[in-house]
């Protein structure tokens, strides 16, 4: 029987930045690269001891488990609001977090990212800056308790350099 989707969970994708996608298409290239390799070494050579018979079976197992890691985090990285708790899912790493125990959300718009006060402990969320607003307004819909805030910009100040200061 198929689970019916609840349609009070709210989603937000996790925004990756350029660098963590670059190096998630290169650690499946590699993995390509290197079941393809021990594909064409095992046609090629052969399995002719013991050896070949453990490095080879080993390296396309291991490549396997790393794509099928890096294609659950592109796939299922994501934010849930889900009744009364925030769900991070990181591929298939998941943590649950009361939205009760939330204290405060900031948004800093210089980043565009929210982090997330639980008492002394925080999260920094990265979703699209578009859809900061609407996660935060779907936290204060479960605990209107929240204090919200956001950092502001000094326009006067025009470089880095200046911002420091």
């Amino acid at each position: 029987m198929k689970r019916k989707e609840d349609s009070s969970v709210k989603r937000f994708k996790i925004k990756f930045s350029p660098a963590i996608l670059v190096l998630c298409v290169a650690i499946l290239l590699l993995c390509l690269v290197g079941i393809g390799v021990s594909v064409w070494r095992i046609n090629r050579f052969g399995i002719n001891g013991f050896n070949d018979v453990i490095k080879y079976p080993f390296l396309i197992a291991v490549c396997l488990f790393c794509i099928v890691i890096v294609i659950s985090l592109l796939i299922s990285s994501q934010y849930l609001v889900n009744g009364e708790t925030l769900i991070t899912q990181f591929g298939i790493i998941k943590s649950k977090s009361s939205v009760k125990e939330i204290t405060s959300i900031l948004l800093d718009r210089d980043l565009n990212k929210l982090t997330v006060y639980f008492g002394e402990q925080y999260s920094v969320i990265s979703v699209s800056p578009e859809w900061n607003e609407e996660l935060v307004r779907a936290l204060l819909a479960v605990n209107p308790n929240i204090d919200y805030g956001f950092t502001l910009t000094d326009p006067t100040k025009d470089t880095p350099e200046d911002r420091k200061s």
